[in-house]
């Protein structure tokens, strides 16, 4: 195994960790002690865990000449939904839940207001804009991102 496999594998390992971490929050430490500001935990190891395995996957890709990268993570994270993500086995209803925790991360590291309400968490981004998330939303996102996980999983010991 070279180094770069040795990395990428090191990076879906890391994956894996942020996802436990964030099921963790959401089954165990939030039914115990009722805080809603959890689900901001929840979501920022849920991007943390898809960033890395979409980036695994795409240097991955990029290394077997399957797909060619940009310097624009935008059009990187395009290039994964439109080209890999098929490939890996990844449904719509996942692409979309996957792109929703994308999206959610990003305004969650550049909101500057952020509170809670009775089972959730509201982000407002600059323009005032809300997005609010619910313990089912997050649910629905940590088995999605543990899908993903899986599929990468086993198609990078295919190869």
């Amino acid at each position: 195994m070279d180094n770069l496999q040795k990395k990428l594998i090191e990076a879906l390992v890391e994956a894996e960790k942020n996802w436990i971490s964030a099921d963790h929050f959401i089954y165990v430490i939030y039914p115990a002690v009722k805080d809603e500001k959890l689900h901001l935990r929840v979501l920022e190891n849920l991007y943390k865990s898809v960033v890395l395995t979409i980036t695994s996957v795409l240097k991955f890709e990029f290394l077997h000449k399957r797909i060619d990268l940009t310097k624009d993570p935008k059009k990187n994270l395009e290039i994964f939904f439109n080209k890999c993500s098929k490939h890996y086995g990844i449904g719509e209803e996942d692409s979309i839940l996957l792109k929703r925790v994308v999206f959610l991360g990003k305004k969650h590291k550049n909101s500057g207001f952020e509170f809670s309400r009775t089972g959730k968490i509201v982000i407002l981004d600059d323009d005032l804009n809300t997005f609010i998330l619910s313990s089912e939303d997050m649910k629905k996102l940590l088995v999605s991102v543990k899908r993903l996980i899986d599929k990468v999983k086993i198609k990078f010991k295919d190869n």
